[in-house]
């Protein structure tokens, strides 16, 4: 990848450029990975080098923040807590229900003796 001699910054595509300026705007992760193509795990980062952070009180601006390398303020901390409790939550309704019975009841199955 280039970079700019002015800056040092290095140089971005358009999907790129998209990317960082629809995470400014508040845009979520999955939206933004949709539009542009552009992958997390590239996309912060980014962000980082160039600046750039998503609005507070977002697991984005929580992403934002752990890719720069400091403490995440109490709202993105908030938003990141509900967003991990959504995704618990959507995993044990995934839990089939005589299982998710047996795992609450702390029932176990009996030995099968042959």
């Amino acid at each position: 990848m280039a970079s700019f001699a002015i800056t040092g910054r290095p140089a971005l595509t358009a999907g790129q450029a998209v990317a960082l300026t629809l995470l400014r705007d508040g845009y979520t992760q999955r939206t933004i990975q949709t539009r542009t193509g552009v992958a997390p795990g590239e996309l912060y980062p980014l962000a980082a080098v160039h600046g750039i952070t998503a609005p507070h009180g977002t697991s984005e601006g929580h992403a934002c923040h752990e890719a720069r390398g400091e403490d995440p303020c109490g709202p993105c901390e908030t938003a990141q807590a509900r967003a991990e409790s959504r995704a618990r939550a959507r995993q044990r309704k995934t839990i089939p229900p005589a299982l998710r019975a047996r795992l609450l009841t702390g029932a176990r199955r009996k030995a099968v003796t042959r």
